[in-house]
């Protein structure tokens, strides 16, 4: 596999600022001058509270719950050899936006999506749900390139919020898509200053973000945990698995062969890539990578995008009462400003979804996304401090998902390798469910040679920081988190 392919991007680790990705910061910080420690870390990198990676042939998600995947029929995995024009790996939202609009755009051409499960298996049908309006990264370009061209980066974001929407109303993809806007929450004066200043920045480039107190505030959400928000019309919720299983089936009547319970084993770039499967193999000249967090398994990426686990837990149904107690009549997501911060938000049978509160690195890259005992604590806790008129609510589902991050904070979509014919989204930093239906689509113009404001964004190509060896990560991760556990909760992201 050529280096290119392996490691692409820049050692460019300028620091742009205090953010959320400060925790990713601390993970690599000083990581490239330990190497040496790397053999002496493997025990300190041991969590005797991880769940094993096989732990994941059942996991208790409520979106698979309500997508039926226990019940589904997946597609036949790939044996003996066969031959494609474009081969995609990756069953997710970049795998499957990628297969939507390749096969709109080369009906003549034998497309082919390989994935290790089934689609929408991993981060794409685990997360909380969230529909970001944006894209990770806008803020920092905002203060370097000014509000106008910032504006251009953001209406262009929004494309991935526009094509859920017409999966939805179009095609008939049944997802529980509502766009009911965000809110962002202030926990303390410092985020609500810092609130604030987010208001200052939508409006420099012409976009509604309304900060609300007090009266107003409780009129949106009744917690006594909230001291400000900043109400933001755009994005919304859906259920992922839903998504990914609409997609799908979308996908597949447009001519494109999914090929499920299909692991990739390795990936000979060239003219004519060779990928290699469990129990088959297939060549084709051009390659889409959808693989996100879980891209260094096969080498690609490495030591630019990071492995991070989110874990979510989905309460029972609410009574009215219940609702009433909390308001929320709006069912907007809810993040609060915190470095290791919440979301959450409420379902269509009346639950309440929450995320977060720590995001976990494990030693050497390691893949963990099932129930992560002290996060589920965490994140219960979390929830009824949040609503404390809550308490004694049951907590019906737990699971977890791995993320693709990077060092600073803003995604990569793109083409690479020696022949220009590998093609990749990646690193969506926790915000991948808009903006891989927007990779997916850029994607195609890069295949195709079109120009857009799409293909003019500025993640496009964008050379990803070295993060430092995988071997030496863990320490760090490990010091700055002891750090935001003292401190993060005064950290604005």
């Amino acid at each position: 596999m050529s280096e290119d392919l392996r490691t692409q991007g820049s050692v460019d680790t300028r620091a742009k600022g205090v953010s959320r990705r400060a925790f990713l910061g601390g993970a690599a910080l000083g990581a490239a001058g330990a190497w040496g420690l790397s053999r002496g870390l493997e025990r300190f990198g041991e969590d005797p509270a991880r769940p094993p990676q096989l732990y994941e042939y059942y996991v208790d998600n409520f979106w698979f719950e309500g997508a039926g995947l226990e019940s589904l029929e997946l597609t036949p995995p790939l044996k003996g050899t066969h031959k494609a024009d474009i081969v995609i790996i990756g069953g997710g939202f970049t795998g499957l936006s990628s297969a939507y609009h390749l096969s709109r755009r080369f009906g003549d051409k034998k497309i082919v999506l390989l994935e290790g499960a089934c689609c929408g298996y991993g981060a794409s049908g685990r997360n909380g749900g969230f529909v970001d309006a944006g894209i990770p990264g806008l803020m920092d370009y905002v203060k370097e390139h000014g509000p106008e061209a910032g504006r251009k980066a953001f209406d262009a974001s929004l494309y991935g919020v526009g094509q859920i929407r017409e999966l939805a109303k179009d095609h008939g993809v049944e997802c529980d898509f509502e766009e009911n806007g965000m809110l962002e929450a202030a926990i303390g004066e410092e985020h609500a200053k810092a609130l604030e200043e987010h208001q200052e920045t939508y409006r420099s480039m012409g976009l509604t973000a309304d900060l609300i107190q007090g009266k107003d505030l409780e009129a949106e959400i009744r917690s006594p945990r909230y001291t400000a928000g900043l109400k933001f019309p755009y994005g919304g919720i859906v259920n992922p698995a839903k998504l990914a299983q609409g997609m799908k089936a979308l996908v597949e009547r447009n001519g494109v062969e999914i090929r499920e319970r299909t692991v990739v084993m390795d990936v000979k770039p060239g003219k004519q890539h060779r990928i290699v499967t469990e129990m088959g193999e297939i060549s084709a000249p051009v390659l889409v990578l959808g693989l996100n967090g879980y891209s260094h398994k096969l080498g690609l990426f490495v030591n630019r995008v990071m492995p991070l686990c989110s874990y979510v837990i989905a309460t029972e149904p609410l009574s009215k009462a219940q609702w009433e107690a909390i308001g929320w009549q709006n069912r907007q997501g809810v993040a609060d400003m915190r470095v290791l911060f919440d979301y959450q938000r409420p379902t269509l049978d009346g639950r309440i979804v929450v995320g977060g509160s720590d995001y976990p690195y494990y030693a050497n890259d390691g893949l963990s996304s099932g129930n992560y005992e002290p996060v589920i604590d965490l994140l219960t806790k979390s929830l009824f401090t949040t609503f404390p008129q809550l308490e004694g609510l049951r907590i019906d589902h737990a699971w977890g998902g791995t993320m693709g991050f990077t060092l600073d904070f803003v995604p990569s979509v793109g083409v690479m390798g020696e022949y220009d014919n590998i093609f990749y989204g990646v690193a969506y930093n926790g915000e991948g469910v808009a903006f891989a239906q927007t990779a997916g689509r850029i994607i195609t113009e890069l295949m195709t040679g079109e120009r857009s404001e799409l293909s003019d964004l500025f993640v496009v190509n964008h050379r990803m920081p070295y993060m430092g060896p995988a071997g030496t990560r863990i320490l760090f991760a490990r010091l700055y988190k002891a750090y935001l556990e003292r401190f993060g909760g005064k950290t604005v992201r």
